[in-house]
This record gives structure tokens, C-alpha cells and sequence, in this order.
């Protein structure tokens, strides 16, 4: 049997660069009919278009692109009309109800979701979606690329050849399973003997022996899957066991294979993927390019997608036809009246927007002004503003020519209306740092540190800088140019980091259902932490000392039955020694360190916990 560690995170040796092939109809019906952070209506924008499909594809594709890097990509479509199965076999896929209405019409928005994102997308009139994957998958081996199939679809593993042919499935955390799947699955020939019980090139027996109620092949009638296994096993081919067929001990399996043989061989013709479509295989055409940022922002804008509307609004203006140049930071300051108030009259109009508070007398750290007070030299020395990529502005609290009462004033409304969405890094530490400004904060939809931490709870470190890199490829801490402090540079790069790096939080906390632990637990909970952390606990010493005695006894317990159940003492703490008593006991999840020891992380234990 493979180890359990080839499944999941390792992948096999192959060639340097790689083509992605995804089975787009096999994603779209998932996405259709996947729950979404337990919405009982599908996702639907104010024209009343559905738009889950789109929505859940879309970060399934970001996702893919971001996670995997590809060199080479194509989205492969059905072509819409009838196959040669079709033809073959007049019931094929006849039990197979219409598309609903409601993905029917999300088909067109998907396509132009590949368009956007400058993904070619292939069919071939008269075969079917899968015949094109492994065609090209076959035709990129020739061109020495590795092949990685993105479906979920079990035919697709009769395709899997070590290591030039591979599987890539993605497992919905959101749905419930006898037996828990990784986010993502790399299946190799080892995956797929373990997991049907035959190797690859024995799948198209297996299929033609069990059926596919799916596609209504009807494989040998009588033989299900559990026979279907035992009968390849045995004799290796659907041919051999059609020659052997009184060899077989099991009365029903050895009258099916007698009886049925012409309509066996039919359903293996029909499970078998074809790898000899006439498709042109043009390298270049499936090369991966930048996403047209221009498209992108006005097709998510129709969709409604508004933190994908945010991230791609500093295309809003460009013009079809142009480029969209570098990614020049374009900050500002602010010190007059008349410049905060054109920025206020536009946040009022403005979705979202983030902003970071820079710290108390950061600002101008050589102020040596008399007229400073001690109580002011703890007030925040600015706030920066960011409403789209690449853009901030920083209103200067010590400079402003009204004074800091007045910029105070003026951003007060913006920031306490609960009405204007906005987002922030560490909303805990904003709030103290405002509220002796008087400025009630609401409307935080949300927390970047917060977000990175439900998504990622065992994670070292939260810094905005990692964040940003790690979701939009954006680089912090950028040395500030002439005129700048650093204080100032910092806080205007940190609100502009912080509204692009949210949008693609959001889509990770939708993706995994998290949205209402997200918005209704942890963002609600940060201001009251920070209101418990200034107004203090009163402690019962007493019932705080019985309490950890308790504890302490229960541990006590526990560590003796531990001790008990491994057959000697160690430390419990010391990851390294865990490690060697799940090895004696023979409990292995098939993990192990960058260091070769057995991994015994958060995850791994409660895999475990789930087996054992």
C-alpha cells in the first residue's frame, strides 16, 4: 500500500514544467451545488442572476493559479453537442437530467472568467471534455511537460502514468465525510490502486465491469463495485475474465460475465477516454499570461464580487488597448482642509476602503515644538486611507494647517459609521489607539490579522508584509521617498497592503465556510478585548487557586494514562519524543518534517485522533 504521505503532499518527480489541465463542467457542478458558509439561497447579485457557480469557480481557479504557478494552463469545456457515445449507445447519459436554468446561465460568465484571466478555453465538437484532456495531456507528455489533470472525476484516473501524468483533486472542506480529505490531493498510481483497489491502466476494466450510473453505462449487470474489483484482481482485464468466466467462484459474478459479455466490452469502450482527439496542441497559446485587469474589474463589477471589484479597481479607468505600466505606489499626503474634504466626499461614495493608524509621535519624530504636549505625544501622528491598489493617502495630524482637531473632526463621521465597509491589520491595537480621539470605530469588515489567523491558526507569525506577499504578490516595508518620513511611508503602504490583502482573505474565509465564525465571533470580539484589557479583571485568587489545582490533578491523570497506554515515560511536550512513541505503537499518518522526524503538528494529531 502507498504511505499516506504520497496522497496529499508530496508529489512525484516529473518534468520542470507543467500544463494544468481543468475539467471545467466537473468544477462548474460542484460549484453549483456547494454549500457556501451555510446560505440556504444560492449566491445571486440585485439582477437577480445566480451567481454561486461563477463565484465559487473563479476563487477555485485563483486559488489553483496562485497555489501552483503554472507554466501552462487550459480550462476544457463540453463542445455542447452530441458525442460518437452517443451514437454508440443511444441511453448514453439518458438518465441525466437538463441543466437547470440557473447554471445554464452561468456558463457564459464563467467562460469569460477564463477570458479575463487570459486562460484559453478548449472543446472538440463530437467528444467529449475528458477525450481532449487526455489528449492533451498525452500530446504535452510528447512535448516533455508534466501533465496535472485538474478533475475530481474517477475517469480521469485511467490517464494517471508515473510521473509525466498526474491528478490534482480538490477536496470542499465544507462537506461533511465519513473519512476526512485534505484540501488537496495529488494522485499518483500509488493513490489510485489504494483508493479503487486497481492501478490506472486497470481502471477502464473496473468501469466496464461496475457501470457508471452517472454517464449510464450499464457495466455487467449484477457486478457492482466490490465485484468489479475482485473480478480485475483476479484476471487482471475484462477480456481475460470473459475467457475465464467459469473460473470465477461467486454464481452471480460467473453468469453476468457469461450472459453479458457483448454489453460488457461496450461499457468498457465507453469508459475508456480517447487520447487520439484531432486537436492542435499549441504551446505557446497555453502559456500563462498576466490577467487582463481591465476586463477583470468591469465583469466583477457586473457580478457584484466586490472584493474582487476592489482588487482589480486600479484597472477601473484604463482603456481597452492599453497596458496597465508598472504598479508605481501612487501615495499622497494631506495637510489642507480642502484636500481632506474632497477625500471624505469620496469615501462616502467609495465600497471600501483600508487605512492603518501610524503610531503615537511617529510622525515627526524630530519635533522638538514647545506647543507639543505630553498628552498629544501619545495620540496617533496621522491615519492613511486606501480606496484603491496602489494608492493611499496620509492625513498628517501634527501638520495639518487646521490642526489636529479639525482633520480629527473631519474623518470622525467616515470612521464611525457602521454603514462605510473598511478594512484594518490588528483591529484590536486600532481601536486603542482611536478611542482617545473619540472616534468610535465601526463598519470593519475586516481584519487581515484576524483573517490570516482563523484561516491558518497555527501559523508563527501574522506581519501584513507576509500576508500581502503570500496573497497578492505585493512587497512591504519599501524604502519612502524624498519628503517622506518613514512613519508616514509605512502607514500609507500598510493601508494600501491592507485593503489588498483583505479582498483576498474574504475569498479564503467564503471559500472554507468561515464567514460566520469570521464576521460574527472575531471582529466583533477585538473591540471588547480591548475594552477588557483596559478596564481590567478582578481575580477570585481563591476560586482561581482551587481551579488550578483541579487541573492540575485531572493532568495528573491523564499524563499516568498516556504513560499507560505508550508502555513508558517520556516527555509529553517534546514533539521529537511523541513522535518515537507513535512509531513504537505502530500510529503513523504518513507526515513527516522538513527534518525527516515524524510530524506531530496540530493537524496530524487530529487526523489521528479521527483513525485511532
Amino acid at each position: 500500500m502507498p504511505s499516506k504521505e504520497s496522497n496529499t503532499e508530496s508529489r512525484p518527480s516529473a518534468p520542470t514544467e507543467r500544463i494544468f489541465l481543468i475539467d471545467s463542467m466537473s468544477h462548474i457542478f460542484r460549484a453549483f451545488f456547494a454549500p457556501m458558509s451555510g446560505r440556504m439561497e444560492p449566491l445571486t447579485n440585485s439582477r437577480g442572476q445566480v451567481t454561486q457557480a461563477v463565484f465559487v469557480f473563479t476563487s477555485m481557479l485563483r486559488k489553483l493559479l496562485a497555489d501552483e504557478r503554472p507554466h501552462y494552463i487550459a480550462a476544457v469545456f463540453e463542445s455542447g453537442i452530441p458525442t460518437f457515445r452517443h451514437i454508440e449507445f443511444a441511453d448514453y447519459k439518458a438518465n441525466r437530467a437538463e441543466m437547470p436554468d440557473e447554471l445554464q446561465s452561468q456558463i457564459p460568465l464563467i467562460m469569460r472568467v477564463c477570458e479575463v484571466f487570459r486562460i484559453p478555453v478548449i472543446n472538440s465538437p463530437g467528444f467529449e471534455a475528458d477525450d481532449v484532456i487526455g489528449t492533451l495531456a498525452v500530446q504535452a507528455v510528447e512535448r516533455g511537460l508534466q501533465a496535472v489533470i485538474v478533475s475530481n472525476d474517477k475517469d480521469m484516473c485511467q490517464l494517471v502514468r508515473d510521473p509525466v501524468i498526474i491528478c490534482l483533486r480538490q477536496n470542499s472542506q465544507n462537506v461533511k465525510r465519513k473519512e476526512p480529505v485534505p484540501p488537496v490531493e495529488w494522485c499518483d498510481e500509488a493513490w489510485v490502486t489504494a483508493k479503487f483497489g486497481v492501478p490506472p491502466a486497470q481502471i477502464v476494466d473496473l468501469l466496464g465491469l461496475m457501470g457508471d450510473s452517472v454517464d449510464n453505462i450499464p457495466g455487467a449487470p449484477g457486478i457492482g463495485a466490490k465485484g468489479a474489483v475482485q473480478i480485475v484482481q483476479q484476471f487482471g482485464s475484462i477480456e481475460r475474465a470473459l475467457e475465464h468466466w467459469e473460473e470465477v467462484k461467486h454464481k452471480t459474478y460467473r453468469e453476468s460475465l457469461r450472459d453479458n459479455a457483448e454489453i460488457t466490452r461496450q461499457s468498457r469502450q465507453l469508459a475508456t477516454i480517447k487520447t487520439d482527439v484531432p486537436i492542435e496542441f499549441d504551446l505557446e497559446k497555453f502559456r500563462l499570461q498576466p490577467p487582463d485587469r481591465s476586463a477583470a474589474y468591469h465583469l466583477f463589477r457586473e457580478l457584484e464580487f466586490q472584493s474582487l471589484t476592489r482588487e482589480f479597481a486600479d484597472a477601473a479607468m484604463q482603456v481597452d488597448g492599453k497596458s496597465e505600466g508598472d504598479n508605481a505606489r501612487r501615495y499622497r499626503r494631506i495637510e489642507t482642509h480642502a484636500e481632506l474634504e474632497s477625500l471624505v466626499r469620496k469615501l462616502w461614495d467609495t465600497d471600501h476602503f483600508g487605512f492603518a493608524v501610524a503610531d503615537p509621535a511617529s510622525v515627526n519624530p524630530d519635533n522638538k515644538d514647545n506647543e507639543v504636549s505630553a498628552a498629544n505625544s501619545k495620540l496617533p501622528g496621522g491615519l492613511a486611507i486606501s480606496t484603491a491598489a496602489h494608492s493611499a493617502a496620509f492625513i498628517n495630524f501634527e501638520n495639518f494647517e487646521g490642526g489636529r482637531e479639525q482633520a480629527v473632526g473631519m474623518l470622525r463621521d467616515v470612521l464611525s459609521n457602521g454603514l462605510l465597509a473598511k478594512s484594518v491589520h490588528d483591529l484590536k491595537r486600532a481601536v486603542a489607539l482611536l478611542t482617545p480621539l473619540g472616534i468610535e470605530l465601526e463598519g470593519v469588515s475586516d481584519d487581515t490579522m484576524l483573517a490570516a489567523y482563523l484561516l491558518d491558526p497555527v501559523r508563527s507569525k501574522y506581519e501584513l508584509d507576509d500576508l500581502a506577499r503570500e496573497a497578492v504578490g505585493a512587497e512591504g516595508q519599501t524604502d519612502p521617498p524624498e519628503g517622506w518620513t518613514a512613519a508616514e511611508w509605512r502607514a500609507a503602504e500598510t493601508s494600501d497592503l491592507t485593503a489588498q490583502t483583505a479582498d483576498v482573505l474574504r475569498g479564503r474565509i467564503l471559500e472554507q465556510g468561515l464567514e460566520m465564525i469570521y464576521t460574527e465571533l472575531e471582529l466583533p470580539l477585538a473591540p471588547l478585548l480591548h475594552r477588557i484589557e483596559r478596564a481590567g479583571l478582578r481575580v477570585d485568587k481563591a476560586v482561581l487557586n482551587d481551579l488550578s489545582n483541579h487541573l492540575g490533578a485531572e493532568l495528573a491523570k491523564f499524563t499516568e494514562k498516556i504513560y499507560k497506554v505508550a508502555g513508558r515515560e517520556f516527555k509529553i511536550t517534546s514533539p521529537k519524543q511523541v513522535g518515537e512513541v507513535l512509531e513504537e505503537l505502530n500510529i503513523s499518518s504518513g507526515r513527516k518534517t522538513s527534518t525527516g522526524q515524524v510530524s506531530t503538528s496540530r493537524a496530524v494529531l487530529e487526523y489521528l485522533a479521527q483513525k485511532y
